[in-house]
């Protein structure tokens, strides 16, 4: 029996059409608001959702663009910018060319302009851009970065917390670090006003995420915390979608009619307050209790309430599949062995479509963690740049105060011996130009050592640039399915040598795309040895010897002869 949490993630509706649930202002309103955080906030609540009337886009937030540039403000022009991207992406309901576009001219403006507060919400909005039109590993840079700026800002200066911090949390469950997202909603709890649907739904996450991490106690303390507040609000949707999610822990203590009670006021609740996804799966979960109940006209009754609240879109395949299922279940309870075997087949083909997204899904979170490794080293590299030229400066400094010290004593020693004989004097003054001699010659080195590891950091900062844009370029691509895993695949490769760790990780990702590709090969080749396996599957993606060589640390040649071997081996009438 499969059990369903109430809670589903923000979608590109909860990102963007923000009119249809806060109360946008006017620009004439805004303009009055003399606190910059709440000028920035009730901005950011202005609608951008005009279906596809670009046109009316610009003409709505004409008055913002004419007002940041009568204020001369940074934030409002920033803002604008963000707008600007959400209704290009809203109008074409996809990533595209001009939003793109707009979030590059927030990034300029914060570049020449540095806010951290405003530079982390960019990098989240952005990424959440990416990451709710499915372009995961697009997502991947903006999320880094705005990860690493979380300990640098003043939370209490960022705008819109709650609503950011839970785009984070989002994407964090997604990739599967629960930890993390569930770090983010607890960020944003003491933004959210008390009894209020924000810090419910806040609530309500934190425990949905600890269920899947089996934290069952501590989800369960959650929830009941959650429905506390719910009830002090009187929030009756709320109430219904928590009271769901503590059925479950009632069916399994052993108290079903109570549980399904439980649901059945969900239902209606979500049913009554126009929350049809939730009712959706709210039946799948008490059709699932009547089958096991063997209740089958009842079961099937909650199915078919489903499927009709189901539309054609990527995200109800999975309760499509489970629909089935349960459907085939119901039959064979009947004794309806055709439509048993119907419902089955109907399953078997939305359960092979849902695992290709699963593995495209294990695939993103073994490239996030390659990223999270090399943005990691990127900080650490850069900041060892940093106390390097620290110390330059202070070695310097002190080597100034020094000389300054020496020079100060020798005028000193020179007035006090001023009287002594003309020769001691000229010869005193003699070693005195010799000493100053040397100190200007230390000065000269200093300063050369300077001016090179000057050029060194420009050099070094060239170069940073250039893999920047390398990274900008990549961000427009975009692959076909099998392309894109081929794509990752070698950009994880090119990444890292061929360790025995890596190897494991890299043939769990490749055995997923290419089911028993190498198994095969092995099974029907019994002399195959495991570094034939990597010469396999590193050839299955068409890498040059080149690639292969720095992959697995083996010369060109030795990977032609290693090539040679093989196929030896697979030709070979004994192989098998």
């Amino acid at each position: 029996m499969k059990i369903y949490w109430y809670y589903f993630l923000f979608t590109s509706t909860l990102f963007f059409k923000n009119a249809d649930f806060l109360h946008a202002q006017s620009i004439a309103e805004i303009k009055t608001i003399k606190n910059p955080l709440e000028q920035i906030e009730s901005v950011l609540n202005l609608p951008t959702h005009f279906s596809h009337d670009t046109t009316l886009l610009k003409k709505e937030l004409a008055p913002l663009k004419a007002l940041a540039k009568q204020n001369k403000s940074i934030p409002l022009e920033w803002a604008y910018y963000m707008l600007m991207a959400d209704g290009y992406s809203i109008a074409f309901d996809h990533t595209n060319a001009i939003s793109d576009q707009y979030y590059k001219y927030a990034a300029l403006l914060i570049e020449a302009h540095p806010n951290t507060e405003l530079e982390m919400i960019g990098n989240i909005r952005q990424g959440y851009y990416n990451f709710v039109y499915r372009k995961v590993i697009d997502a991947f840079p903006y999320f880094l970065r705005a990860n690493d700026l979380d300990s640098k800002i003043d939370r209490k200066k960022i705008p819109l917390p709650v609503k950011h911090y839970q785009f984070m949390a989002s994407f964090f469950n997604h990739i599967g670090d629960q930890k993390k997202a569930i770090h983010y909603l607890h960020e944003a709890l003491p933004f959210a006003k008390p009894a209020s649907r924000a810090r419910i739904d806040l609530i309500n996450s934190i425990a949905v995420y600890l269920s899947v991490d089996s934290l069952v106690p501590e989800a369960l303390k959650y929830l009941k915390q959650a429905m506390n507040e719910a009830q002090q609000a009187k929030d009756s949707v709320w109430i219904g979608i928590i009271s769901g999610n503590m059925a479950d822990y009632t069916w399994k203590e052993g108290d079903k009619q109570k549980a399904i009670e439980l649901v059945k006021k969900n239902i209606d609740l979500s049913i009554r307050y126009d929350e049809p996804n939730d009712a959706m799966r709210a039946n799948l979960v008490l059709a699932s209790w009547y089958i096991d109940q063997q209740e089958w006209q009842h079961a099937r009754k909650h199915v078919q309430a489903s499927e009709y609240l189901m539309k054609d879109k990527p995200y109800f395949l999975k309760y499509k599949m489970d629909a089935a299922k349960l459907l085939a279940s119901i039959s064979h309870g009947l004794g309806q062995q055709d439509e048993q075997l119907r419902y089955l087949n109907r399953y078997i083909l939305m359960r092979d479509s849902l695992e290709k997204r699963t593995n495209i899904k294990e695939l993103q979170k073994i490239i996030w963690e390659s990223e999270q490794e090399k943005y990691d080293r990127t900080l650490l590299s850069e900041a060892e740049k940093r106390q390097k030229v620290k110390s330059t400066y202070q070695f310097m400094s002190l080597l100034l105060v020094l000389i300054f010290a020496i020079v100060i004593l020798l005028i000193n020693r020179s007035k006090a011996n001023i009287k002594i004989r003309n020769a001691t004097l000229e010869k005193e003054q003699l070693q005195l130009n010799h000493k100053k001699q040397l100190v200007d010659q230390e000065l000269l080195i200093l300063k050369n050592s300077l001016s090179e590891f000057t050029d060194t950091v420009k050099q070094n900062d060239i170069t940073i640039q250039q893999l920047r844009e390398e990274l900008e370029k990549e961000e427009n691509q975009n692959p076909t399915y099998i392309a894109e895993v081929k794509a990752n695949l070698n950009a994880l490769m090119e990444t890292h040598i061929m360790t025995d760790d890596r190897w494991a990780r890299f043939r769990h990702a490749f055995d997923l795309v290419y089911p028993n590709y190498l198994q095969q090969m092995k099974d029907e080749h019994a002399k195959i040895t495991e570094n034939d396996l990597r010469i396999l599957a590193l050839q299955k993606l068409e890498l040059s010897n080149a690639s292969m060589s720095e992959l697995l640390c083996i010369s060109i040649e030795g990977i032609k002869k290693a090539k040679q071997r093989l196929k030896k081996k697979l030709d070979s009438p004994y192989s098998s």
